[in-house]
């Protein structure tokens, strides 16, 4: 689970299904400790010396100690964790992370210490049920003093580990049948988001030392500010989007192998007139949630504080100040584009072809990610393998409005 690189699929099913037995575990082991604390356990034999009495009571002990904090501490590296990525219990519902680490600046760090304790912690629970496995065979094969037969499960508890073996059964089951794109909350890449043509590769590059630039606006636009932006002048163009026929999509690059995803919900506001270019204005807003690439790992960190953070910014948005001419049927727009609380102003290079009352632009722009804060974290910038150029394409279909 560990070593898989990231792009094989599979990996991001094996930590969920990880987690999901970590939490059951943690669970189970908590009723267990209350039942443990109404409940008398069985005398221990009067012959048996009193330190082999108090290491019988001390490894029982320890054992739901570590059952019950190793979980635990599996829960915290996924809640401090800066990749952000949420837990599906058997992919039946989501588990919220730990609320304690909202504070922390540097979580891998912290990340770091939890895998550590997390690892030692689960090898002690393997050398303890060795010991204990072998104490109790010697209590029965050797001693031969009843120890072991008073541990054996009496009839109910047996239905009772049938039930809790056959409902993870089940969970496991449900799990593996259902639909990747279900279990991470996203959506398959349209085929029309396919790229016939390998782009150009994109070359990881280490991180500017200013990730954020010189023009910069704390937060997008204001409803107000966008309408008087987009109020029509007379008798301009408006142009009608039929999203069903066009597309959003972008393309990196991770551990050198290119990959491609796309945006499902965008709208675009399109005020054009190739005769009046001083007056025309463009605004797109697209919903980041809904970004998906087809890899189930992928896409459950996209939406994470470290990304799109889409909790607190569910939108991007690029608003053009001035479109210009390039000659024939291409143009350049000028505008800001904003991606959390992140803007700068770009060029937008794009060819327009107008045949009646229909229209159709493409264009393509390339842009750095950490320009906008997202994966700048140094486990994004080096061990991850996440490029930091990505280029972001668009064919919009579109009918003049009466």
């Amino acid at each position: 689970m560990h070593n898989l690189p990231n792009s094989a699929s599979i990996k991001f099913d094996f930590y969920q299904l990880h987690k999901s037995f970590g939490l059951s575990i943690l669970a189970l082991t908590t009723l267990r400790l209350v039942w443990r604390l109404t409940h008398k356990t069985p005398p221990l034999p009067a012959a048996m010396p009193a330190w082999q009495k108090a290491a019988a009571r001390g490894t029982h002990w320890a054992f739901y100690a570590l059952l019950f904090v190793t979980p635990l501490v599996g829960w915290a590296i996924v809640s401090v964790s800066p990749k952000d990525i949420p837990t599906f219990w058997f992919g039946l519902f989501s588990v919220p992370h730990l609320p304690f680490f909202d504070g922390v600046i540097d979580r891998s760090a912290v990340e770091d210490v939890f895998e550590e304790g997390h690892e030692f912690l689960a090898f002690a629970i393997l050398g303890l049920l060795a010991l204990h496995v072998g104490a109790a065979l010697k209590h029965g094969f050797i001693n031969r003093d009843g120890v072991l037969r008073s541990m054996a499960p009496k009839f109910g508890a047996l239905i009772g580990m049938l039930v809790i073996f056959g409902g993870l059964g089940v969970a496991v089951s449900h799990y593996l049948t259902a639909a990747p794109s279900a279990t991470a909350q996203t959506a398959p890449v349209e085929p029309a988001l396919i790229i016939e043509a390998e782009p150009e590769p994109v070359v990881l590059t280490e991180a500017p030392e200013n990730v954020v630039g010189a023009e910069i606006s704390p937060t997008e636009p204001s409803p107000a500010q966008i309408e008087t932006t987009l109020a029509a002048p007379e008798k301009l163009m408006r142009w009608s989007v039929d999203y069903d026929a066009s597309w959003l999509r972008f393309i990196g690059e991770e551990n050198g192998r290119t990959f491609e995803g796309g945006f499902s919900d965008f709208s675009a506001e399109i005020l054009f007139d190739p005769d009046r270019l001083s007056e025309s204005k463009i605004r797109v807003k697209v919903q980041t949630a809904t970004a998906s690439t087809g890899d189930a790992l992928r896409d459950a960190t996209i939406p994470g504080k470290e990304w799109f953070d889409t909790k607190q910014y569910p939108s991007a948005t690029f608003v053009s100040t001035d479109i210009r001419a390039l000659g024939g049927n291409a143009y350049e727009a000028n505008g800001a584009l904003t991606i959390k609380d992140v803007s700068h102003n770009i060029v937008l290079p794009f060819t327009l072809n107008i045949e009646g009352e229909q229209a159709i632009a493409t264009g393509t722009v390339d842009l750095l990610r950490t320009d906008f804060g997202l994966g700048v974290a140094e486990s994004w910038l080096g061990d991850e393998g996440i490029a930091l150029n990505v280029r972001v394409e668009f064919d919009i279909k579109a009918a003049r409005e009466p």
